[in-house]
C-alpha cells in the first residue's frame, strides 16, 4: 500500500514539473515577442482537449462535465484571469495555451479569479 502511495505522488510531481517546465517555456517566448499571450479567437486555433498542456491542466470546452469536487459551479474560462478575451466571447486566447483559443464556457484547473 505504500508504495502505492510513493508512486502515486511520483505521478502527480512528474505532471506538475512537465506542465512548470512548458508553461515557463511559452511564457518566457511570449515575454520575448515570440508567441503572442493573447489574439482575437477568429485568428487562433482552438486548444485541443488532447493537448499536453491541457491534459496537464485538466482543460475542457465544457466545463459542465467536470466533477463538482473539483469545479466550483462559478468557475468558467471566460472569469479566470488567463482570458484575453471579453464576458461575452464564446471563444478568446489564453496566457497559459499562447496562441490557441479556448472556451468561454471552459475550464481548467489553472483558474484564477480576475
Amino acid at each position: 500500500m505504500r508504495t502505492r502511495f510513493l508512486s502515486e505522488g511520483l505521478l502527480s510531481r512528474l505532471s506538475r514539473r512537465r506542465f512548470v517546465g512548458t508553461a515557463g517555456s511559452a511564457t518566457a517566448l511570449a515575454g520575448a515577442g515570440l508567441l503572442p499571450l493573447s489574439g482575437r479567437a477568429a485568428d487562433l486555433p482552438r486548444v485541443s482537449e488532447d493537448g499536453a498542456i491541457a491534459k496537464a491542466l485538466n482543460y475542457v470546452h465544457d466545463a459542465q462535465t467536470v466533477d463538482a469536487a473539483k469545479r466550483q459551479s462559478n468557475q468558467y474560462c471566460v472569469n479566470c484571469v488567463f482570458f484575453a478575451g471579453s464576458n461575452d466571447d464564446g471563444w478568446a486566447g489564453c496566457d497559459l495555451f499562447p496562441g490557441k483559443a479556448v472556451a468561454g464556457r471552459g475550464w481548467c484547473s489553472a483558474w484564477a479569479a480576475e
